[in-house]
């Protein structure tokens, strides 16, 4: 994993995301600082012109905790009252074992739970985090209670993403516009931005349009067989 964080000063309009990501990925400094994993466990930098990158814009809405509380309350019970997290059967999905009922409502579609949260809610930044830390890496050791995950999860989404009080209104809002970068194109055609296809393979850009502040969350997955 590396994180990354860029002060900029040209101006952007904040769903210039696009533009700006361009341009951060061609500044020489920026080339050699953001490092991707390539097969075989070796970081580099991109050491070419970028020609083209394709993103997608990541909901990040939440400024409470509560799209957690589902899981204390459903049917079968995922997590207990006093923080447990339920086991079942194991089983593997997409390469990665399911051993508890948290596993199993992000990785079965056939979960019992599967509709307990809608897509609009799993698109949301914070619980995209969340997915990320329960799901780990290929070493990674389970938790058997809720509390470390949502706490690490609530840590990265406050690193990332800037929030301000509404004078209006007196309600928390997040001011930062969240980036997924899904492809990177060189003229010679697509860059081998990770090792292998894997759906714990991510790189959010966070821009904080009023710090004018961008902040990269980079994570490749590298099978452990």
């Amino acid at each position: 994993m590396k994180y990354l964080v860029v002060r900029y000063t040209k101006p952007y309009h904040k769903m210039q995301g696009q533009e700006l990501i361009m341009d951060m990925l061609n500044d020489p400094k920026i080339q050699e600082a953001f490092q991707v994993l390539h097969p075989g466990g070796t970081w580099s930098g991109l050491d070419c012109k970028i020609s083209r990158v394709v993103v997608s814009v990541v909901p990040a809405s939440l400024t409470r905790l509560d799209i957690f509380d589902k899981l204390m309350a459903s049917s079968p019970t995922i997590v207990r009252a006093n923080g447990d997290i339920a086991k079942c059967m194991d089983d593997v999905r997409e390469g990665f074992q399911i051993s508890d009922l948290i596993r199993d409502l992000l990785l079965n579609e056939d979960s019992e739970n599967a509709g307990l949260y809608s897509n609009e809610e799993r698109d949301e930044l914070l619980w995209r985090l969340f997915e990320h830390m329960v799901l780990g890496g290929a070493c990674c050791q389970f938790e058997d209670k809720l509390e470390p995950y949502v706490e690490i999860t609530k840590r990265l989404y406050k690193e990332l993403v800037s929030a301000h009080k509404d004078p209006g209104t007196g309600k928390i809002q997040v001011t930062s516009v969240v980036y997924k970068i899904n492809a990177v194109y060189a003229d010679s055609g697509a860059l081998e931005f990770y090792p292998s296809k894997s759906r714990q393979n991510f790189c959010y850009v966070a821009l904080d349009p009023t710090r004018r502040i961008v902040k990269v969350l980079y994570h490749a997955f590298v099978p452990y067989w």
